[in-house]
């Protein structure tokens, strides 16, 4: 009994508290509010140097049918057809996709949406059909420069390209004591009117050749600036949801490749800073055996080229040549060396799927890796590492990383951030790299890069065909090419890259080398590149 009267005492004594602690102390005017958030989010802005702007925010309008409330579809999809540009018979089969509301058409005008309203209103079928205004990420380029700007998904959240990389600051968390919270604006460096031009080429090159994928770039070599990124195929950003897997794949981002011949003038340029005499004449037969140690192996070269000093090694591609000079090197400085170029290692931009291709140690090279590296073989690298790369042969041996966001800026147009770094390093002498340009510049008037020539323009460049293995035998013999050129036209460097064409021609000296000059010559009548005589530009 005693024991029950003190659990009864604590009990009560226990109760009493809870009283005093949710009447006495309530009643001291203790206060607690939620802080005032802003209630919507305006995503930032995409925008290129010239100030066109590539993604916003706009207002879109929807038509949806409530299938509950509609006792006939035919009278319903005979309503709306004249505004829709679609038959009855397309929208009775877009509306029995769904059970109760049906998406019939999207992305409408305000004349479309008001017009219709108009309709609905005077056939009394507002309760079965419904035009629907929301925000929307609108695209103006389309489909230029497509995967490197990304787009948002249904939920406003940025899914790929820059529209992902740069999501969080596009848009925000709400801002506090604000009705509207507004997202930054990212500028790019990309320059709509030179994408432009290179897409008219990628279309061209896709019509006449039917590659598996194309990749072109075009830089300014004294900043690092990218100008135009393309990647074949593309997609139309504003109906990203019918697009495929293999057309959002930015591959001058991700595609890991051989370069080919084009990869010659990284190496002549460490031969001859190296001291290799490439002057005294390479007799090329069109096949050359050389001996590494206890191994004997064969270069091959496409015909005989006879004797070759460095000049012609450029202009003709000679792979005996430049394997001869190579094989000179140590193997640890030659691979220092690509690794100082950038080979091997990620570049340095904030997009997401940028790969590092792919450079082995030299404890795995076979006797002849150094030699088939030479000349772009063994190696596998994406686009921009050999831009980036030829930003040193343009610039007097100083090699610039590459950059894509210029700048980020509030709503008011205030700089917030300064984008991508700019990052800057000696590679090679300025004479190796003048003396480079002067090879290729030869290449261009009377070797394999004569379809690059514009006019009385100074463009140098070097053409690559390589072979592509086919992954299922292991082979190069049943593979594929890829045609590809690299030109250089004052600062601006012009890369195509062309996989597996079809058609009369393989060879980037056909496919990939009039495509740059194409390009040269419209940024010659933008403005951008001045000759003495322009009246003779013209297209190849």
């Amino acid at each position: 009994m005693l024991y029950l009267c003190i659990v009864l005492i604590l009990f009560l004594i226990f109760i009493a508290r809870i009283a005093y602690i949710m009447i006495l102390e309530n009643d001291k005017g203790k206060e607690y509010s939620d802080p005032a958030v802003a209630s919507s989010v305006i995503r930032g802005e995409i925008i290129d140097r010239n100030g066109n702007v590539l993604a916003n925010q706009t207002r879109q309008w929807a038509l949806y049918f409530r299938l509950s409330a509609i006792d006939d579809l035919t009278k319903a999809a005979v309503l709306v057809s004249p505004y829709t540009d679609m038959s009855v018979d397309e929208i009775i089969s877009q509306a029995q996709k769904y059970t109760t509301y049906a998406l019939i058409k999207n992305r409408m005008t305000m004349e479309e949406a008001d017009k219709l309203e108009e309709a609905i209103r005077n056939a009394g079928m507002q309760n079965e059909i419904v035009v629907e205004s929301r925000s929307a990420r609108s695209y103006s380029s389309l489909f230029h420069a497509c995967q490197l700007i990304g787009f948002v998904n249904a939920e406003d959240a940025g899914s790929e390209g820059i529209e992902y990389a740069y999501d969080d600051v596009l848009s925000p968390y709400p801002g506090l004591d604000e009705d509207v919270t507004y997202g930054a604006d990212v500028h790019l460096t990309l320059d709509l009117d030179v994408q432009y031009l290179v897409d008219v080429e990628v279309q061209n090159i896709a019509y006449d050749h039917n590659p598996d994928y194309i990749m072109a770039l075009v830089a300014d070599a004294s900043t690092g600036d990218i100008l135009a990124m393309s990647s074949y195929p593309w997609y139309d950003l504003n109906y990203y949801g019918s697009s495929s897997e293999d057309e959002r794949l930015n591959r001058t981002l991700a595609y890991n490749y051989e370069p080919g011949s084009v990869f010659k003038v990284f190496t002549l340029a460490k031969c001859m800073d190296e001291g290799i005499d490439t002057s005294t004449p390479f007799i090329c037969d069109g096949s050359e055996t050389f001996t590494v140690g206890d191994s004997t192996f064969t270069i091959n070269c496409h015909s005989a080229h006879g004797a070759v000093d460095a000049r012609n090694m450029i202009s003709l591609s000679c792979n005996g040549a430049i394997a001869s000079w190579c094989l000179q090197l140590s193997d640890e400085d030659f691979y220092n060396y690509l690794r100082l170029l950038g080979f091997g290692t990620r570049p340095e931009l904030e997009l997401g799927g940028i790969t590092s291709g792919y450079l082995s140690r030299p404890e795995n090279w076979s006797s002849r890796s150094k030699a088939t590296i030479a000349f772009g073989q063994e190696i596998s690298v994406n686009a921009l590492q050999i831009v980036q790369a030829a930003t040193a042969i343009a610039n007097n041996g100083v090699m610039n990383s590459l950059r894509i966001v210029d700048r980020i800026t509030d709503h008011e147009g205030n700089v917030i951030d300064t984008g991508d770094a700019y990052n800057s390093k000696p590679v090679m002498t300025s004479r190796t790299a003048n003396e480079i340009l002067s090879y290729m510049e030869t290449a261009v008037k009377e070797g394999t890069a004569k379809k690059a020539a514009v006019g009385n323009v100074d463009i140098r460049a070097k053409t690559g065909t390589a072979e592509i293995i086919n992954p299922e035998s292991g082979s190069y013999e049943d593979g594929t090419n890829l045609a590809s050129t690299l030109a250089i036209a004052g600062d601006y460097i012009v890369y195509f890259a062309i996989s597996a064409p079809k058609g009369n021609s393989v060879w980037g000296a056909d496919i990939a080398a009039p495509a740059c000059g194409n390009v040269i010559a419209g940024l010659v009548r933008q403005g951008k590149i001045r000759t003495s005589d322009q009246s003779v530009i013209q297209l190849n």
